[in-house]
């Protein structure tokens, strides 16, 4: 079985990096090549949102709870292959629905994880573009995405704000 404290650092480092900050800040992009914080956090939610759904072989929290509707943004956009003009576009979505969602998603990861056997844990998912993915790969996948993105998120607060702060 797979740790009840899935992600829990990454999460809570993710709350830290982020509070405070400004809408202006969170939407802020030091070149017209780089996302912004509000991108990169509704992009981490919905690749976890994607990648555990399968392991729990459930509909995304995305989609079975209305997060997709409430933020007008397509049900089946992950951020994957979205262009800066799309990455600029997003709606201006307060940070505290963008948390509340990664929030749903996390406890819903959480769950089904402690949950999950073996065999859930080495059962091959089909995905579209890459095969057969095991339960074990997605979890590993998912702690590197979260850590990377988590760490692009403190970058820019610390170019806005300095370190420390």
């Amino acid at each position: 079985m797979v740790p009840t404290f899935f992600g829990f650092v990454v999460f809570r480092q993710s709350q830290r990096a982020l509070a405070g900050l400004t809408l202006a800040e969170v939407r802020w992009q030091p070149t017209l090549h780089t996302n912004h914080i509000a991108w990169l956090v509704w992009h981490m939610a919905r690749v976890e949102d994607r990648w555990s759904s399968r392991v729990r072989q459930r509909p995304e929290v995305w989609t079975a709870d209305g997060w997709a509707e409430r933020f007008r943004t397509d049900p089946a956009s992950t951020g994957n292959g979205q262009t800066m003009e799309e990455v600029r576009a997003r709606l201006a979505i307060p940070l505290t629905d963008l948390m509340a969602y990664f929030a749903a998603v996390r406890t819903v990861t959480r769950h089904s994880l402690a949950h999950a056997t073996d065999a859930d844990l080495a059962w091959a998912y089909q995905h579209p573009r890459l095969g057969p993915l095991t339960g074990t790969w997605i979890v590993g996948h998912l702690l590197v995405e979260a850590s990377q993105h988590v760490g692009q998120v403190a970058l820019l607060r610390g170019m806005m704000r300095g370190c420390g702060t």
